[in-house]
């Protein structure tokens, strides 16, 4: 046939923000890492790119916060926040030897920096190239991927064909992973989107103070905050009921949307847009299984979770680690340890992002936000404590280490005191929806994955 065989100790499928990384780390260990992507990092991808003060740590440790700092985008200590009918200003929290609380860099200034550090630690990267197969062993195990290269020629084979062998083939391939697909990896606590997300970007804005404005309330999500080249970023989320009109209304509609926004309004008095607005209308929430034998996922392509909580990049980044420790650690053993190794880091990845993932898929729901958790946010500021609620987004606390049993108890007192009966059957299907969580946590219901992804 042509084809040109390699190998090499580990193949991970796609170069960005969970293959990148993970690449990096595995070749500073020594391994022989190839780095497979079928587009060009720099060509960027849908996304909302922030990340938080977690993510900033491991791209210190990384080496290449400084060129990101480069592109002009800052480091944010501040947060305007709302939930609900509470809004206070907060101090973004932090570490220490934290570089900072929150940053934005568009993708394709972003992916490139990370693949250019996994090629600095040693890591091939062959571009333009798209996986088309896995390979197997006799006993169906992985052993590596068949791959066809856009441009082809005598160092790829007859049409590009090429095929990389691995102990172990890694998909970081993003939600319509091919490497998941081909393995078979089933779907579980599958959660369709309910609000539709938009995002521009503008020149020109007031932006004073680098402040992170989040603000979550009725049937609207405003997020706004400075990002790189010194523009202003803006996402909405929409109610796909208003779909049509806002896409008909674009960009003015965009507009009237964030103006809806107090802090994010002000930023954009005089500010212009820059390009075309962003969309994204349909996407599902979802686990994949995590691993099987010679192949694991990692990043979007094992797990999604509702954007509005923006904490793609920064899971990637703690699933690549923890990835690249249990392949260094196992990699040299034999099969069947590794297979174990890798169940084991699939059962942490799920028990590690199984709460703040039905948070996220609350938070992004259309249905209104209950009374009871913005009344707990209200006795955290006057406790002092309402900034700790930015280190859940961190990935430092979980979602039962603000919403404590002691800080609902003292909530559901205070709304029943003011007449608000309702609180109990809102806290009663609070309750139901959590039990049914940790049903479901307990025996996954597995879906068949077809998710549909519109961009705009």
């Amino acid at each position: 046939m042509g084809s040109r065989y390699e190998r090499y100790d580990v193949v991970v499928v796609g170069a960005r923000c969970a293959g990148a990384p993970l690449a990096a780390l595995l070749a500073r260990q020594g391994l022989e890492v190839c780095l497979v992507e079928k587009g060009e990092p720099a060509s960027g991808t849908p996304s909302t790119h922030i990340f938080e003060a977690d993510a900033l740590a491991f791209l210190d440790s990384l080496g290449v916060l400084d060129e990101l700092r480069a592109t002009g985008a800052p480091l944010i200590a501040r947060a305007d926040a709302r939930v609900g009918d509470l809004r206070w200003p907060a101090t973004w929290p932090v570490r220490p030897g934290d570089p900072g609380g929150v940053m934005s860099v568009r993708r394709f200034r972003l992916d490139p920096v990370l693949a250019g550090a996994a090629q600095q630690a040693g890591a091939a990267l062959l571009t333009r190239t798209a996986v088309t197969d896995l390979v197997r062993a006799e006993d169906g195990r992985v052993t590596g991927v068949r791959v066809s290269s856009a441009t082809g020629g005598e160092e790829t084979g007859r049409g590009g064909e090429r095929v990389l062998r691995a102990r172990l083939v890694v998909g970081a391939d993003g939600r319509a992973s091919t490497v998941a697909r081909l393995a078979g990896a089933r779907s579980y606590h599958v959660t369709p989107n309910q609000f539709a997300l938009f995002w521009g970007y503008f020149a020109d804005a007031e932006i004073g103070e680098p402040t992170f404005a989040f603000h979550r309330w009725a049937d609207r999500v405003v997020l706004g905050l400075p990002t790189d080249d010194g523009l202003y970023q803006v996402q909405v989320g929409v109610d796909p009921a208003r779909l049509r009109a806002f896409r008909a209304g674009l960009p003015g509609s965009l507009l009237e949307y964030a103006r809806a926004c107090e802090p994010v309004a002000k930023a954009l008095a005089g500010a212009r847009l820059v390009g075309e607005p962003h969309g994204m209308t349909h996407w599902k929430g979802y686990f994949r299984e995590p691993a099987g034998p010679g192949w694991a996922l990692v990043g979007d392509a094992g797990h999604f979770k509702d954007p509005t909580a923006g904490r793609g990049i920064g899971d990637a980044f703690l699933q690549a680690a923890r990835l690249a420790e249990t392949v260094t650690g196992h990699l040299g053993a034999d099969a069947a340890e590794l297979d174990e190794a890798l169940r084991r880091w699939g059962a942490w990845r799920d028990a590690e992002f199984v709460e703040p993932y039905w948070f996220a898929a609350g938070i992004g729901s259309l249905a209104p936000l209950p009374a009871v958790l913005p009344e707990v946010l209200r006795g955290m500021r006057r406790a002092g404590v309402a900034d700790s609620l930015f280190d859940m987004v961190n990935h430092r606390a979980m979602p039962s280490d603000i919403v404590t049993g002691p800080r609902l108890l003292a909530a559901v007192g205070r709304l029943l005191a003011r007449g608000r009966v309702g609180v109990l059957r809102e806290v009663a299907r609070l309750a139901a929806d959590d039990r049914r969580r940790r049903a479901l946590d307990r025996h996954p219901r597995y879906e068949a994955d077809s998710p549909r992804h519109e961009m705009s």
